[in-house]
């Protein structure tokens, strides 16, 4: 059994959401899972909602619109646009184009449309149901998975209680309609899974676990798993000198001579162990609150190559988990260790 095989397992979902704060790396691991899947040949499809599409840069390829588009072989890239959704949805589906036209174009009930909580989540949601259960049968196209690049975790979470939420006002119609089946959705944990993402450090650690307890309430079941990203564990876990600081600073005073360069590593250093320091922080409040997450350790690739830019960075990310992810054990082994990186690498 491949390690990557081994990670599907542990997100088996067709519908997967990457959750995380702004900043975390969301949007690399949500890509690099992505990629994996493609490599495991599946049709692998990545959802954003942002103003500028941020995955297709990385693959060299045009900005993708509201319809997938594909950035690599079995991956495709989408950027929601609510606008166009809503059109899809009174025109296509509803047929109802004289209402859209007369209506819905309305410049103050598309203020309404913007200004009203939930609306554009609602019909984010509908996007994705239709991908996911409708598409094969409309139009004839699978895609065997679908990864959602969540906006930041405040409003990623408000994904899972929008339609339960409306739909228990008891109204009818297509809308009552529509928060139904996107409800039952959310709800089928063999259909959607999640995965959080967050970094080693202070203030990210402590939302993911102020967040971690309300995603499990409001979704009804625990994420599948809790990427840390940039983590150090992955390097120093297998030599624990490395976290020495004059273990380090020795080696280093064979090549710096200038007094100031010895400073800035030894800064560089403590900020380095307060990743460690965070990370134990999370794992051990993970391990008392939800014993049964895995929390995989995703290795900081800009340590070892800080001039890697962001294509590089998402390949050295989709190597790592399919040469390391395995579901058995929630801590993570490298043979890469921290203080016996090469010249090249330290450089």
């Amino acid at each position: 059994m491949t390690s990557l095989t081994n990670l599907t397992q542990r997100i088996p979902q067709r519908l997967v959401f990457f959750l995380g704060k702004g900043g975390v790396g969301r949007t690399t691991l949500a890509t690099s899972f992505a990629q994996a899947c493609a490599l495991n040949g599946e049709k692998t499809l990545i959802v954003q909602w942002v103003l500028q599409d941020a995955v297709s840069s990385l693959f060299a390829k045009p900005a993708a619109g509201h319809d997938s588009e594909p950035v690599a072989p079995n991956l495709w890239a989408m950027n929601f646009n609510p606008d166009e959704a809503i059109r899809e949805y009174f025109i296509d589906h509803l047929k109802m184009r004289l209402v859209y036209n007369l209506v819905i174009e309305n410049r103050h009930v598309q203020r309404l449309i913007h200004a009203a909580p939930g609306v554009q989540e609602l019909f984010f949601l509908g996007r994705l149901f239709w991908l996911v259960c409708l598409s094969e049968e409309i139009r004839g196209t699978r895609f065997d998975r679908v990864i959602v690049d969540a906006q930041a975790t405040g409003h990623g979470v408000s994904l899972f209680t929008v339609a339960p939420t409306i739909a228990q006002f008891g109204m009818t119609g297509p809308l009552a309609t529509e928060c139904d089946r996107v409800a039952k959705m959310i709800a089928n944990p063999e259909l959607v899974g999640t995965a959080l993402v967050t970094l080693p450090e202070e203030l990210p650690v402590e939302e993911t676990l102020e967040f971690l307890p309300k995603l499990s309430r409001d979704l009804g079941r625990p994420p599948n798993a809790l990427f840390v990203n940039r983590s150090l564990s992955p390097f120093a876990e297998s030599d624990r000198a490395a976290l020495d600081e004059h273990h380090v600073l020795e080696i280093w005073k064979k090549r710096l001579s200038a007094e100031k360069a010895l400073r800035a590593l030894s800064l560089l250093h403590r900020d380095l162990r307060k990743r460690v320091h965070f990370e134990s922080v999370l794992r051990t409040s993970v391990n008392q609150s939800a014993p049964d997450l895995p929390v995989i350790s995703v290795p900081d690739i800009g340590l070892s190559n800080p001039e890697a830019a962001a294509p590089a960075v998402l390949q050295g990310v989709t190597d790592w988990l399919l040469r390391n992810v395995n579901h058995s054990s929630s801590v993570l082994s490298s043979n890469v260790r921290f203080a016996d990186l090469s010249d090249e690498e330290r450089q």
